[in-house]
């Protein structure tokens, strides 16, 4: 009974969204950063297990507890600031140094510093509070962990790992999240691989971050390939078109191959079919929109399934096991 009820939350644990840390390479070892906590209302969106992704009222306040780790063998000295950030032509993109905006100074992060001990964690809190009298629209921001190298009077080195925040503002419901693939494009680049590259267009209130596989089958022979997943990076703004590009295998045969597109950005996700050909001249094809759902569940209706399987099993023994006594 323990062995199966084991193997049955292991394969729930394995279905169950993670909170993915940021981590970068400094002199010492990594230092990383995640947060602790996430909306109940948004359990079901993987941006917001990653990010500070909110939308609030004027007058409210957000907190969010995030936690900053270390490989290092010493103690480290890490600097916590929330600073300045865009989106804009496809991209999320960091303000200089400890730039500020309109949605830095709304944001305190304490402590200001902490000392990591070698090889472990410290917590910090971001706080954000909007004015009663904030403005409607999407604000951005990142709150950085960051630590510099010892100066030892050579140049001195900076490292930062940061968690990106997009707060939205308004009263009532948070604007929707939506998209639409335009198009698709097949070519191969200049290093011989097969590039199939989707033009995407952010028809919703927020902003996106892209993700997604495309799969190719009926090849030459009936082959079939992928998924392969779409290079990350993508972050789209409100009206915004930008291109998502998936790079497959050089080895990959021209085709022709029936080609079916999967983009999602939290819970929302568009999918789309074309016939491609990947050859030097690039070539746009047709989509023909094969539906997708705004909210993806599958992972919480097949991790509910499990639970319950377990516990009706787990009633099964008991009953068993109790009739066995009388």
């Amino acid at each position: 009974m323990l062995r199966v009820l084991a193997a049955l939350l292991a394969t729930l644990a394995a279905l169950l969204p993670a909170a993915p840390a940021g981590a970068q390479a400094t002199p010492e070892g990594l230092v990383g950063i995640r947060l602790l906590e996430a909306p109940t209302d948004r359990r079901d969106d993987p941006r917001a297990q990653v990010y500070v992704v909110d939308h609030v009222e004027p007058g409210d306040v957000v907190e969010r507890r995030f936690e900053v780790s270390s490989t290092a063998d010493r103690p480290l000295r890490v600097s916590l600031y929330a600073a300045a950030a865009t989106v804009e032509d496809g991209e999320f993109r960091f303000g200089d140094g400890r730039a500020e905006n309109e949605l830095t100074r709304w944001t305190t992060v304490e402590p200001g510093t902490v000392t990591v001990p070698p090889g472990g964690a410290a917590e910090g809190l971001l706080r954000i509070t909007v004015p009663a009298g904030a403005g409607d629209g999407e604000r951005y921001g990142v709150v950085w962990a960051e630590v510099q190298s010892a100066d030892d009077g050579t140049v001195q080195a900076v490292s930062r790992v940061g968690i990106r925040t997009y707060l939205s503002v308004g009263d009532g419901e948070e604007p929707p999240s939506d998209f639409v693939v335009d198009e698709l494009t097949a070519v191969r680049d200049d290093a011989g691989r097969p590039v199939a590259r989707a033009r995407v267009t952010n028809t919703g209130g927020r902003a996106l971050d892209m993700s997604g596989q495309l799969s190719l089958t009926g090849g030459p022979g009936g082959l079939s390939a992928g998924p392969f997943d779409a290079t990350l990076g993508t972050t789209l703004g409100i009206g915004e078109t930008a291109p998502v590009e998936v790079v497959l295998d050089p080895a990959l045969p021209d085709g022709p191959w029936e080609a079916r597109l999967v983009l999602r950005s939290g819970e929302v996700e568009r999918q789309a079919q074309g016939r491609v050909t990947f050859t030097g001249v690039a070539q746009t094809v047709p989509l023909r929109e094969t539906g997708g759902d705004d909210r993806l569940l599958w992972p919480a209706v097949l991790a509910a399934g499990l639970v319950t399987g377990a516990l009706l099993l787990l009633l099964l023994l008991w009953r068993r096991r109790t009739a066995r006594a009388q």
